[in-house]
């Protein structure tokens, strides 16, 4: 049983790097400025991954800036590794601990923390999709 529709899209909790404040689900109406192009982007991941490559405004001298950062210096050829580095920016981990309040921008952090506080070594493909509300004995 997903739950709710929040829970399967994830409701996700974390600092926000620039106000403070939750970050709440990705589809609340909470928006991200490009310090290029000043455009407003849903703070959504995967549409600011999208603007980091489209964004006409930053020099793209070679192609370790096929990504880049609308928030930071930061620039990358991976899809990937600007997949991260943005959940980390907004603060969405939506990666949570089936264990305890726990959640991570990115699998191998939750992993490590399961091994290290649980002595869990439980699959973590379907974590993302849920967001636990209460420890699972």
């Amino acid at each position: 049983n997903f739950g709710n529709w929040q829970q399967m899209v994830g409701d996700q909790t974390g600092d926000d790097v620039f106000s403070g404040q939750d970050t709440g689900a990705q589809n609340s109406q909470e928006f991200v400025l490009c310090q290029y192009c000043r455009v407003n982007l849903p703070k959504v991941t995967e549409m600011i991954i999208a603007h980091s490559k489209s964004c006409a405004i930053p020099e793209r001298s070679d192609t370790s800036f096929t990504f880049t950062c609308l928030f930071c210096p930061y620039h990358t050829y991976k899809r990937r590794h600007m997949r991260d580095h943005v959940r980390k920016e907004i603060g969405e981990k939506p990666f949570t601990c089936m264990y305890c309040p726990y959640s991570a921008s990115q699998k191998s952090n939750l992993k490590g923390h399961m091994l290290l506080k649980h002595n869990s070594n439980a699959s973590y493909d379907h974590v993302p999709l849920l967001q636990s509300s209460s420890p699972i004995p």
